[in-house]
């Protein structure tokens, strides 16, 4: 299995950053895993994604298509959990200090729909 910095779309935040144009407020691109069950969504992170948001970054993972898309947003700056249009923003300002705690798998969300973010920390941090 390659390792982190070997994974293609694995690249530092401040070369994200760089790539994109953007400056620090702006959303960084997210490699985390996102699944959709009936009235749900789950996302899962990493130890750098964490991190992130701790750091204050809000990270978005989108999917586009000609005519429409998909996007999502972990943000710490704000509680508020809203959708409109193919897009959907998770505040998680509430629960960094849950997060970030090593006793607990993750936090949800109660909406609609209902958000769980869990920690995926693999072997490959390792």
């Amino acid at each position: 299995m390659p390792t982190r910095q070997e994974r293609q779309h694995d690249v530092p935040t401040h070369e994200l950053r760089a790539a994109q144009n953007q400056d620090v407020h702006a959303p960084i691109l997210s490699p985390m895993k996102v699944r959709f069950i009936s009235g749900r969504v789950r996302a899962r992170i990493d130890d750098l994604e964490l991190a992130a948001l701790t750091r204050g970054e809000v990270l978005e993972t989108r999917v586009e298509w000609p005519g429409g898309g998909w996007t999502l947003q972990l943000d710490p700056h704000t509680d508020v959990l809203e959708g409109r249009a193919g897009s959907l923003r998770a505040g998680l300002l509430g629960q960094l200090s849950t997060l970030n705690d090593p006793a607990h798998e993750g936090v949800t969300l109660n909406g609609p729909p209902r958000v769980t973010v869990e920690k995926d920390f693999g072997p490959q941090h390792g």
